[in-house]
């Protein structure tokens, strides 16, 4: 029923529109579950991530929250986490999974197989690990986001052209713990920079919907193309 639907709203040039809507209802059930589970949720991610050699550091919407409203932003719906993508465990699907979270979805380049986000949950709460690639642009980390494709439903996108891919430049951080509603978690030393180059200069006055566009930032269109990987949803199972 749901293909049926995101084909007939592609057809009529909807898709974009009901996905908006529809999104925006589960995404206020889903800012719910973040407030009440969420520094559980981060702090599981932490323990589990520094027994394995690597360390989840706050980013994006995460890190505005920590960093301006010293908690999670009042309307977010998921947990951004960033990690370096040398430091990505091959297995870290498999190791999420047995520790009790649940396959969303994996963003990849085709032309080289890189992943670029891994997409869990964990009591219905999101959580995002953006891989932060060193040497792709020198002095900056850089982050590959895939948006929604500019008019077909998602699976007739990932069959045939791919999303298209913004890239985020930032720069070079050195990352410390710090203190989050109790929690005690990595944040990168060059947080203030990071929200200007994402959000704009004048990123500690709230917008709650907020788009790309609206501010400068450092995200720039990306030629490649990213795709989604259907088959991680066997370690669900």
């Amino acid at each position: 029923m749901r293909d049926l639907l995101a084909k007939l709203t592609a057809k009529l040039g909807i898709y974009s529109k009901v996905v908006a809507f529809l999104n925006r209802i589960i995404e206020k059930k889903e800012a719910a579950k973040v407030k009440k589970h969420g520094v559980e949720v981060v702090a599981l991610v932490d323990r589990i991530l520094t027994e394995h050699g690597s360390k989840a550091f706050l980013s994006f919407g995460l890190l505005l929250g920590a960093y301006r409203d010293k908690g999670f932003i009042p309307y977010d719906y998921d947990l951004d986490l960033g990690i370096l993508a040398s430091e990505r465990p091959d297995d870290i699907v498999e190791i999420m999974c047995r520790n009790g979270f649940k396959v969303i979805r994996q963003s990849y380049f085709k032309e080289d197989n890189r992943i670029t986000i891994d997409q869990f949950s964990y009591n219905g709460v999101p959580v995002d690990f953006y891989y932060f690639f060193e040497n792709d642009n020198e002095g900056k980390f850089t982050v590959y986001v895939p948006d929604r494709h500019e008019y077909k439903d998602w699976k007739t996108a990932n069959s045939t052209d791919g999303f298209p891919t913004k890239m985020i430049l930032l720069n070079k951080s050195g990352f410390s713990r710090h203190d989050f509603l109790g929690a005690n978690l990595y944040m990168p030393d060059e947080a203030e920079s990071w929200l200007k180059d994402n959000y704009g200069d004048d990123f500690m006055t709230p917008i709650k919907n907020w788009t790309i566009g609206e501010r400068k930032t450092t995200r720039y269109d990306y030629p490649k193309r990213q795709y989604r990987n259907e088959e991680i949803v066997k370690f669900n199972k």
